[in-house]
């Protein structure tokens, strides 16, 4: 979007971070430590186990091959730069932040969106943190209104 604002008519950004022009890339995540409700964030070493029993050796062990780094980039200069995304460029698109009124973390939402003045809002009734999964018709009849709307 930095790049090529003129190619993008839209932007959305269906319950996911949405960086903010004049701040750096990395104040998303330092927010979500900040303003999350306590016992949400999951230690990355952490394994949920809802049986008396425990997962089984296989069950762990393939556990332990998906399990990804959390902040693959928090270390990287670029996440902590303040110029990287201009009003020009950036600031010039226009964008939409779809929040599931069922997700966790919508206050941090709309915080983040206060930091990006003219944006567009719009909630999905029932839906959780990750739209696509608990309402996906409702998630595609609301791209198709946004896509009309700004074609």
């Amino acid at each position: 979007m930095e790049r090529f604002p003129d190619k993008i008519a839209v932007a959305v950004f269906a319950a996911s971070s949405m960086p903010c022009v004049g701040k750096h890339m990395g104040i998303v995540r330092e927010l979500m430590r900040e303003r999350a409700p306590k016992g949400l964030l999951m230690d990355s070493k952490m394994i949920p186990m809802n049986n008396k029993r425990g997962p089984g050796t296989a069950d762990l062990t393939l556990a332990k091959l998906l399990m990804t780094p959390g902040s693959q980039f928090q270390d990287d200069p670029m996440m902590k730069d303040d110029k990287l995304l201009t009003s020009a460029n950036y600031g010039s698109v226009k964008r939409v932040c779809l929040i599931g009124m069922g997700d966790d973390i919508k206050e941090l939402h709309r915080y983040l969106i206060t930091l990006s003045p003219g944006t567009e809002v719009e909630e999905i009734a029932g839906a959780d943190h990750n739209i696509m999964c608990s309402k996906p018709r409702e998630l595609c009849d609301l791209l198709a209104k946004i896509s009309s709307k700004y074609d």
